[in-house]
């Protein structure tokens, strides 16, 4: 999930988080759906489809909604889809997507035993409608002045990668859904099924980076080698929005007001900037400047190469029929008159 922010427009119900602003701001949503794979030795990501959200409301959960709609979909037999964070994982399995790995929160509870409901002992009182399991925390966490520790892992190994670097990686095996997991199930069968689901969680420890990788999927085939391995190729898909809006300029931001110009010229970067990027892995690497030493077939490097030469456009593309001579230019055109 991305979305290109858009907040001088009246209007516009969505909205989505700013780190710089410390809130959320009017933004047009976008869902991401694509194949990741390699030309040579750079990863690169295919966009198969762009799911536009709805502007005139701000409900994320609806428009992840789609999303997994799309994926399962899509989702063939021999492939693993590769889910961000934010996404839920036991949204993403009562989709029909089992085929999955999704990256959890740091604060992410799952139970030991699978859920069971226990027996009615009375005559009296409510029939018994939810499960009770003892909690397994992947990571330990702060809660007010208590200390939350973490679960002892099935099982923890140490693996060195390429670069000779040591990586620390706990698992769970069979962990279930919580109770609290499942109340947005409304099917009864369904919740049922989820229920009674194996998952394995993986964390990561690698030395580079500050906080853990917490993974989850409901393949118990996968070890923790392979989803060391297999979730790294989920970075590609995040540099489709990155190039959309390196070619918007400016952050993303596109100065157009119209509901559906909001969503198509986005919608279009992205298209472009898949294409630009895959255009740029399979040509030959261009030097931007003295200055670059390590030469690498980058898309900034193409783009530049492209404004150097110079490539006649089409005149339809700018074509503006009003006349526009007679209008002031520079600092009169802005110049307020004198009252």
């Amino acid at each position: 999930m991305t979305a290109y922010k858009h907040s001088n427009v009246k209007g516009l119900k969505s909205k989505s988080y700013d780190a710089r602003a410390s809130r959320a701001v009017p933004a047009v949503p976008f869902g991401i759906i694509g194949a990741t794979g390699r030309v040579g030795e750079q990863r690169v990501a295919i966009l198969e489809t762009v799911v536009c959200g709805n502007i005139h409301q701000n409900q994320p959960a609806n428009e992840m909604k789609t999303v997994y709609k799309q994926v399962a979909k899509r989702l063939k037999k021999i492939d693993i889809a590769l889910f961000d964070a934010g996404f839920s994982l036991v949204d993403v399995v009562a989709h029909g997507v089992e085929q999955c790995v999704v990256r959890l929160a740091k604060n992410c509870t799952f139970g030991q035993t699978p859920g069971k409901i226990p027996p009615r002992t009375s005559s009296k009182g409510p029939i018994p409608s939810r499960h009770q399991a003892a909690i397994v925390r992947p990571l330990a966490r702060q809660h007010g002045d208590k200390l939350l520790a973490a679960s002892e892992p099935d099982q923890t190994r140490t693996i060195i990668d390429e670069a000779g670097t040591e990586i620390k990686v706990a698992s769970w095996h069979k962990v279930y859904f919580l109770e609290r997991h499942l109340d947005r199930i409304a099917t009864p069968a369904l919740k049922r099924k989820l229920r009674n689901m194996p998952l394995q969680v993986v964390v990561i420890h690698h030395p580079d980076f500050n906080d853990p990788l917490v993974l989850g999927t409901p393949l118990l085939a996968l070890t923790a080698h392979s989803l060391l391995v297999i979730y790294p190729e989920h970075w590609p898909i995040e540099g489709i929005p990155q190039t959309g809006k390196y070619l918007l300029s400016g952050g993303g931001r596109h100065y157009v007001h119209h509901p559906t110009a909001m969503q198509r010229l986005p919608a279009l970067t992205m298209i472009f900037g898949s294409l630009l990027k895959y255009l740029a892995a399979i040509s030959p690497p261009i030097r931007s400047g003295f200055w670059d030493y390590v030469v690498k077939p980058t898309y900034g490097r193409l783009l530049r190469y492209l404004k150097k030469v110079g490539l006649p456009l089409s005149s339809q593309l700018s074509k503006k029929a009003s006349v526009t001579a007679h209008l002031p230019l520079g600092y009169e055109a802005i110049r307020l008159s004198k009252a």
